[in-house]
């Protein structure tokens, strides 16, 4: 009984002693990291934003996953900085844009006054849990999302921006649940306005 009582209180006490860090790693085709910014004058005018998905074929949920990757798109970008989210339909829905070339969305969305067309592509919305079974048993626990950004002008067909973006918190006896990691994608979404 003593023993097991030991083994309980040792466990308890590393999981609630675990740290995490947080990592964020922007690539971006440009050298700029951020949206506002890389354009020569700070207003993109009117915006679109088409997300789009690419999860893994083995995703667990992805009908929840793209709810949090919806809501957490029209949070940050119905309050960008460098430009206005028009409220009809400022956020479409999910769908293939990257298939479609960049001139035929340009057409498509210049008739409806857009000015700028940012396509954000999520690959990854996720907790991930590494179990280590060796002296001494360790597992770490991380939440993680990554996507891809590309900013298109409407008026000059100029990619603006077209970027990759990484975002992991976590780190040795963490347990994170798959409801945290739509914090990642807020957080890093706001980090790259």
């Amino acid at each position: 009984m003593r023993l097991s009582l030991l083994i309980f209180s040792v466990f308890l006490y590393i999981s609630l002693s675990g740290c995490a860090a947080t990592r964020t790693s922007v690539y971006s085709a440009s050298k700029n990291a951020i949206i506002c910014s890389n354009n020569p004058t700070p207003e993109l005018g009117n915006i679109i934003v088409l997300p789009e998905t690419a999860w893994r074929s083995d995703q667990k949920e992805p009908e929840k996953r793209n709810a949090m990757f919806l809501g957490e798109l029209e949070k940050v970008f119905n309050s960008i900085p460098c430009g206005k989210a028009r409220s009809d339909n400022s956020l479409q829905s999910i769908s293939n844009w990257s298939e479609i070339p960049d001139s035929t969305l340009r057409n498509m969305f210049s008739a409806k006054g857009v000015d700028t067309i940012i396509i954000i592509r999520i690959e990854e919305l996720t907790p991930r849990l590494e179990v280590t079974f060796s002296i001494p048993f360790l597992w770490s626990g991380k939440s993680e999302a990554d996507f891809r950004v590309k900013v298109i002008s409407v008026k000059s067909g100029k990619t603006l921006n077209d970027m990759r973006v990484k975002r992991v918190t976590g780190g040795p006896f963490n347990i994170r649940p798959a409801a945290w990691s739509k914090t990642e994608l807020y957080e890093a979404l706001r980090s790259i306005i």
